[in-house]
């Protein structure tokens, strides 16, 4: 069985004072986190955000649970396996909350499958989106 953990990344700009401000997210090392059906299996990706002033960043997921970065995959219909997110970089980061940052920072985020597949656990793929909303 191959789980998929799809990135989607959301940019909202918000002005707050009279002149033009730049935020830009690059050297993304991937768009699509995959994982194994085996227990425990991790995987990552980094990004940089660089801005020319302090912003603030939120990770969140669509199955979230809660701000302890728990989450779940899911084929869609009955199937479901838990996931544990951490975030790293910046001067700190948690699921759900927007944190206030300085002008550059580097973040990688990890997905780990907390629960292994079994012989009960239904085939399919296994989905869930991760958002990043920067706010400058």
């Amino acid at each position: 069985m191959k789980m998929k953990y799809y990135l989607g990344l959301a940019v909202v700009v918000m002005a707050t004072s009279g002149h033009a401000q730049q935020c830009q997210i690059d050297r993304v090392t991937s768009s699509q986190l995959q994982l194994n059906s085996t227990s425990q299996t991790r995987s990552a990706l980094s990004f940089n955000v660089n801005c020319d002033s302090k912003y603030a960043i939120q990770f969140r997921t669509r199955n979230a649970e809660g701000s302890s970065g728990r989450s779940y995959l899911t084929n869609g219909r009955l199937g479901r396996l838990q996931t544990q997110m951490n975030i790293s970089g910046g001067s700190g980061s948690r699921w759900g909350a927007p944190m206030s940052q300085s002008g550059s920072d580097q973040y990688v985020v990890t997905v780990q499958l907390v629960e292994r597949p079994n012989a009960m656990t239904p085939a399919g793929d296994y989905t869930d989106d991760l958002y990043i909303s920067l706010v400058f």
